[in-house]
């Protein structure tokens, strides 16, 4: 029989559309980064405030293995803490959607095409395979 947890886990991730981090040096403006996804009507489902290992940053940049960046990108991301949240929005290209706030944040914030302020997953297959990652570690 499965605990009333498991079950609003479940609903969770049912209606998880987007996964988002708020990437290393960018942790003071958490709460504005919140402001922002709220206002853009976005809900936050869960979240987590970590530091993501190296095995975690190369698992959810796994596509790039093997390009110039990568090594530095995974070293960057487990760098200091993250802020990572499961997010849902009523509409018809959840990607789409955060693409278009991702792009103000990192215009807002971002400081170069490394360090620029916010991961978002680039497909709903990703948003499944990084949240995974980051929410369902013991």
């Amino acid at each position: 029989m499965k605990s009333l947890l498991a079950y609003i886990k479940e609903d969770k991730d049912m209606y998880n559309n987007s996964f988002v981090i708020l990437k290393p040096e960018f942790l003071s403006h958490k709460d504005e980064w919140i402001e922002m996804l709220r206002n853009n009507e976005w809900d936050i489902l869960d979240k987590k405030l970590l530091t993501l290992s190296k095995d975690q940053a190369a698992e959810l940049y796994c596509m790039h293995k093997g390009k110039d960046f990568y090594d530095d990108l995974c070293k960057y991301m487990s760098s200091g803490e993250c802020l990572c949240c499961k997010c849902y929005k009523e509409c018809n290209n959840p990607i789409e959607e955060m693409d278009k706030l991702k792009d103000q944040i990192r215009n807002k914030w971002g400081k170069d095409d490394m360090k620029n302020a916010m991961h978002s997953s680039d497909s709903l297959q990703n948003v499944k395979r990084e949240s995974k990652i980051i929410f369902d570690e013991q």
